[in-house]
């Protein structure tokens, strides 16, 4: 019996088996998914895999590491002032570091 592989769809434009492409699988297993379903499903650096009834299913998952810079750069609004803000702070805490060490 031949094995399928399934892209698991959650895009509003691609709907289950809209599309049913024969893939080559390299001799390290890997297969590459054409751009232009990636673009569309949004995969990018990471997809969750799961086999399911025999198919293997792929996810699209947010890559953590851009998530994280993401919300770092969503949460800032001027970088240049917030990092001589920081700078300032860790100043005066180790100023009173030293203060505290020499009363000691």
């Amino acid at each position: 019996m031949p094995k399928h592989i399934g892209i698991n769809v959650g895009h509003p434009t691609l709907k289950e088996r809209d599309m049913e492409l024969i893939l080559k699988v390299d001799e390290k297993g890997r297969v590459l998914i054409p751009a232009k379903i990636r673009k569309a499903l949004g995969v990018r650096r990471a997809v969750k895999l799961y086999v399911e009834k025999g198919k293997i299913i792929l996810e699209p998952i947010a890559d953590p590491l851009e998530e994280l810079a993401a919300t770092v750069i969503k949460g800032t609004r001027d970088v240049e002032s917030e990092i001589a803000e920081l700078r300032r702070i860790a100043e005066k805490k180790a100023v009173e570091e030293v203060k505290r060490r020499w009363r000691s």
